[in-house]
């Protein structure tokens, strides 16, 4: 056996990661003998670079887990003779209080292994303030009674109070917040304790791709100025919006049913030559009002200073003749704001209408869920919790061990069993929700990002590393042999995530190497071709949006949400502040869900605005795998292209679509 990488086994080898993950491979059963009998010196080395072995045990633990103040061996080893205080002079403490040298900090190095030494190097965005123990918060979580930083310093003792004039009061141990610059207004000396006060006022520094409100408060992306909702508390990024789209000379665009009466302002066409003046310099009453209607018009007549005008009915536009009016198409007129998914234009009028298993709000306009409550699945380290999106109801669904942390997951609809990625015995793993049985799929893989065909009943999975797609099915039963197929290989530039149409068996993956692009194949791995391959970073998160034929993507590098149609055209980005380490992403209705593990949270914010986000979960660990699902048995799909959702396609093993 290879004596780094393998174990020597009655019948054979048996990789390391094998040894002692609960499931027995070796016929005599010695590979999970993993407790007492056995000397130190007669257990090989087994662990990597970055892992320590537990003496006397094939135990591997990661090197920032010794001295945690956590028995993570089972003797204590790791404990023990650790030092009495946190670090020693010239060292520096990591957020997992591993301590390193001070010089390591910020050197491009993940020396701490929770990358805590070089997140404290990059500046906090604005409108954030940073922990002492490096990760940045919002500023406005400082002083507010609850530890946001593990390490309690939002909380100190000496939290200032609020001035009604909208400074703050700050002594020598106060803080002035660091997304602020700080303009002293007045100052004084406390003789007695010889402390300097001052009275200061802050000025907002917003980034490039984010301006300021007016008060100089806060900042807001510029894709949210003149869309026609205040933003800024003061209502200045609507101001001078006419402005913007006019042309020199050209007052303001009205609506149909209005008279355009100077800047910014629209007036009723029934109050136009009434003898009364309504637009300043009284605009409305001058010209060639007293001049009749010819009756050309082919809606309606009114008078206008500038002689008499035609206008049209409600749902219709003036044609370019200026007499006869057609249709206004308000499902491309007004585009995702008319209808949530389906919209059909009528004349003068339109109507939205939902697709099945959604049922139209008594606004006409929004499509929800219908049956049971839909639930957000989220891998937070060892842990998988269900997130009830109506009730905000937590639950735990499955706990692994301590050192095997769930990475990616899926969940399959059909059995109602969570599949995930477990890196730590590099194997993918299983639970069912209705008995609690546990299984193994597939081992000796490594994946970014799994994905399930629960049409087609496969599993697929991203190697970023290898630059490969591979695919296994979900009855996969483990007999110490990997069953599975190489879906594409060869031209991937490290392909990342994954996510699945199987009901058209497509899948969708993105690139995150030297080209970063997001790609469309069919489930076989045919007909393959580039959706996107302009104005990426680092699209990190997949989500697909079925009912509004959309994909989104988050990316790390630009921090920003992006969207697209399936066919690759009507691309919308957004640059958001908040977006700084998406690993997961999911949509459902009309909101946009992902994981961001530097924030150690789960946010949501509106899909097609990019607003109203919310921290939905925050935890002392890493969010990694999210997903969306309602706990409700699938309809079958008439209409489904998936060649495989029918006795597995004729074949005696796997069956990969191609449709």
């Amino acid at each position: 056996c290879a004596a780094s990488r393998q174990v020597d086994c009655v019948a054979g080898c048996i990789p390391v990661p094998w040894l002692c993950d609960g499931e027995q491979q070796c016929p005599d059963g010695t590979d999970e003998q993993c407790e007492g009998g056995c000397e130190y010196s007669s257990v090989p080395s087994v662990c990597g670079a970055k892992k320590v072995q537990c003496p006397g045990t094939h135990h591997c633990i990661p090197h920032w887990e010794l001295c945690d103040r956590h028995w993570d061996c089972e003797d204590g080893w790791d404990e023990e003779g650790c030092p009495q205080q946190p670090c020693l002079p010239g060292q520096w403490q990591c957020r997992n209080r591993v301590c390193i040298m001070a010089e390591w900090k910020c050197n491009g190095i993940d020396d701490c292994g929770d990358s805590s030494d070089e997140d404290v190097c990059a500046p906090c965005p604005p409108g954030m303030v940073r922990c002492d123990e490096g990760k940045c918060i919002l500023e406005s979580l400082m002083c507010n009674d609850e530890d946001d930083c593990l390490d309690g310093t939002d909380e100190p003792s000496t939290c200032a109070p609020h001035c009604s004039s909208g400074c703050w009061v700050m002594g020598q141990s106060y803080n002035c917040f660091p997304a602020y610059s700080c303009q002293v207004c007045s100052a004084r000396v406390d003789v007695r304790s010889g402390n300097l006060y001052w009275l200061a006022f802050h000025h907002l520094s917003c980034p490039r791709t984010h301006v300021p409100c007016r008060d100089g408060t806060e900042c807001v992306a510029q894709e949210y100025m003149c869309d026609g909702e205040k933003d800024c508390a003061d209502g200045s990024d609507e101001d001078g919006c006419g402005q913007l789209c006019d042309t020199p000379g050209h007052p303001a665009a009205c609506q149909n049913h209005e008279y355009p009466c100077g800047l910014e302002t629209c007036l009723n066409i029934s109050l136009v030559c009434n003898g009364q003046r309504d637009c300043a310099g009284g605009l409305d009453e001058e010209g060639n009002c007293s001049m009749p209607c010819q009756g050309s018009c082919a809606h309606f007549c009114y008078p206008s200073p500038q002689g008499p005008r035609c206008w049209c009915d409600s749902g219709y536009q003036l044609a370019e003749d200026g007499r006869s009016c057609t249709d206004i198409d308000e499902c491309m007129e007004q585009g995702k704001g008319a209808c949530s998914q389906t919209c059909l234009n009528t004349p003068g009028s339109y109507s939205c209408s939902c697709l099945p298993g959604y049922l139209l709000e008594a606004d006409g306009h929004v499509c929800k869920l219908t049956g049971p409550e839909p639930v957000l699945l989220v891998a937070i380290q060892s842990q998988v919790l269900s997130y009830g999106l109506r009730s905000g109801h937590e639950e735990v669904l499955l706990t692994t061990d301590k050192d095997r942390v769930v990475f990616s997951l899926d969940y399959d609809l059909v059995e109602r069993k969570v599949f995930w990625m477990d890196l730590a015995t590099e194997s993918i793993r299983w639970q069912d929700l209705n008995t609690g049985k546990k299984g193994t799929l597939v081992k000796g893989v490594r994946s970014d990002c799994i994905a399930v065909d629960w049409l087609g009943r496969n599993l697929y999975w991203t190697d970023g590393a290898a630059g490969q797609v591979l695919a296994t099915r979900l009855r996969a039963a483990w007999r110490g042999v990997p069953e599975y197929t190489v879906v594409m290989d060869g031209d991937l530039g490290q392909p990342h995530s994954l996510v699945l149409q199987p009901s058209a068996g497509l899948l969708y993956w993105s690139e995150v190497g030297k080209h970063p692009r997001l790609m469309e194949a069919t489930m076989d791995g045919s007909r393959r071709h580039v959706l996107l391959s302009q104005g990426l970073g680092w699209p990190t998160a997949l989500a697909l949006d079925l009912p509004t034929w959309r994909i989104f993507w988050l990316d790390e590098k630009l921090g920003s949400i992006g969207s697209a149609r399936l066919d690759g055209t009507s691309v919308k980005v957004l640059h958001l502040a908040w977006v700084q380490s998406p690993f997961a992403a999911a949509v459902c209705e009309g909101q946009l869900y992902w994981s961001e593990r530097k924030a150690w949270s789960v946010q949501q914010v509106d899909k097609a605005s990019g607003k109203n986000r919310t921290v939905l979960l925050k935890r002392r660990g890493q969010p990694q795998g999210l997903q969306v699902h309602a706990w409700g048995s699938p309809e079958p799909c008439s209409t489904s292209t998936n060649g495989c959702a029918k006795s597995n396609g004729g074949c005696a093993q796997l069956c990969l679509p191609n449709p």
